[in-house]
């Protein structure tokens, strides 16, 4: 009785893994960050997306779908992770979990953009926002601060 039960704990144990390896994290060959929507830079839009990707046997990505974020960030995302690459592996689909961070720099930093990346599947893109074209003076408008007035 000993002997088969310590038998089919050990077959469990060896079981396992492969069931879980479909969603265990594969590593990365090949990371793109994406690249910061312009609009949403100047409507100082930052936030996290979460991009859940199906990965092939050749470690392409077939799939990638936003599970959580700002909609306004959204389609960066689902970009670059569509050009990710990982190892291939012998199983036919796997999955992984990809967080982008749209993080903005200080109008003071020193650096206008900076992409880091956050082993083993984030990337962080920080970038500095253009600064306003006309500047606000305390809510008042004059006249020579529209752009026809200058014709």
């Amino acid at each position: 009785m000993r002997m088969k039960l310590l038998s089919a704990t050990l077959a469990l144990l060896l079981l396992v893994p492969p069931l879980f390896a479909g969603e265990s994290s594969p590593a990365v060959k090949y990371a793109v960050a994406p690249k910061y929507p312009a609009l949403t830079l100047a409507g100082r839009v930052y936030g996290q997306v979460t991009v859940r990707v199906t990965i092939d046997h050749t470690g392409s990505v077939k799939d990638a779908t936003v599970t959580d974020g700002h909609p306004m960030l959204r389609e960066a995302a689902v970009d670059a992770a569509q050009q990710w690459k990982f190892e291939e592996s012998s199983l036919p689909k796997r999955v992984a979990t990809l967080k982008f961070s749209f993080v903005l720099l200080p109008e003071d930093s020193q650096v206008a953009s900076q992409t880091v990346f956050l082993p083993p599947m984030g990337i962080e893109i920080r970038q500095k926002p253009a600064k306003t074209a006309v500047e606000d003076e305390g809510g008042e408008f004059h006249l020579d601060q529209h752009p026809l007035s200058k014709t």
